[in-house]
């Protein structure tokens, strides 16, 4: 088994896992070659509660919806826009609480995937979610891939 860490492109503003985005999450995510699955461990701060002490379920959402994301892009190498998801919360997420969360391809069907992911503490499931991307063509990635690369630049003040 051979876990490796996966790299947002130089330039990329991900809100769930860019380093650059100094407003976003920051959370790095691995992936196992193993079971081809994607994963990481996430503690969620005070700052990203709704009500006191539970994490936002928006934040929740997004980590799981990037975990998936990031399945699509490991098995065939390209972007994906997001067609349907689904996510249902067993039990709350409690900040200053590390959980793992793993995500895998479930189907493969021509250019669409089936994903599914969850967070998890010890043997305790609390959220699941499933998704079905749509994998963007080669040409399409490939532009994408090369606008993420640029340099950001930031817009002025003045409009």
């Amino acid at each position: 088994m051979t876990i490796k860490r996966l790299q947002e492109p130089p330039g990329s503003r991900c809100f769930v896992c860019a380093p650059g985005n100094p407003n976003g999450l920051n959370i790095p995510f691995d992936y196992d070659d193993e079971d081809g699955s994607v994963q990481t461990t996430v503690t969620f701060g005070d700052l990203h509660c709704g009500a006191p002490t539970y994490v936002h379920v928006g934040l929740a959402m997004s980590v799981l919806a990037e975990a998936m994301a990031w399945t699509v892009v490991t098995t065939t190498g390209r972007f994906s826009i997001t067609l349907a998801s689904n996510t249902k919360f067993q039990r709350p997420l409690r900040a200053g609480v590390p959980y793992r969360v793993h995500a895998k391809v479930d189907e493969i069907a021509e250019t669409k995937m089936h994903t599914s992911a969850l967070f998890s503490s010890g043997d305790q499931v609390f959220v699941t979610a499933t998704a079905t991307f749509q994998v963007i063509s080669e040409e399409i990635s490939a532009r994408l891939r090369a606008r993420v690369t640029k340099p950001f630049r930031a817009q002025s003040d003045g409009g």
